[in-house]
């Protein structure tokens, strides 16, 4: 439940985001659920930027609220496959991110796999114990 009301929260946030507005198509989504089990919870903030400059301003807007929150969770943030776990709204932390981010992309190379710029990324709030990390980036992979 608290998984839930932290992605309806999230979204919200998102969408009433001023540098997010024009930039940004935000949705809801439903994790899926295991076989045998009912429906899946509604865990998933997906976020597809209209360009990069918006990325910045999407990991600092997402670094704010989770600042805003009683009990902070860890922010599970994947672009073209690159997974970052924000644990920290530090401007340290966004700019790890987005360093982060940047190499990945400078790495996909000409073989046609280049990410379209800001092309998607999605935040999961995730309850649980910090993953470690450095300056609140708990590096590449997901949060467990």
């Amino acid at each position: 439940m608290e998984d839930v009301e932290g992605a309806v929260s999230l979204y919200r946030w998102l969408v009433d985001e001023p540098d997010l507005r024009g930039q940004a198509g935000v949705s809801l989504e439903a994790e899926p659920s295991e076989p045998g089990q009912m429906g899946g919870g509604l865990e998933l903030v997906n976020v597809v930027l209209s360009n990069s400059i918006a990325l910045g301003s999407l990991v600092t807007a997402v670094a704010t609220w989770r600042g805003s929150r009683a009990r902070p969770p860890q922010i599970r943030l994947e672009r073209d496959g690159v997974v970052v776990t924000l644990q920290d709204g530090s401007p340290e932390a966004v700019e790890q991110i987005l360093r982060v981010w940047s190499e990945g992309e400078r790495g996909q190379g000409d073989e046609g796999g280049a990410p379209q710029p800001g092309e998607a990324a999605c935040g999961r709030p995730e309850s649980g114990g910090a993953a470690g990390g450095v300056d609140g980036f708990g590096g590449v992979g997901a949060a467990g």
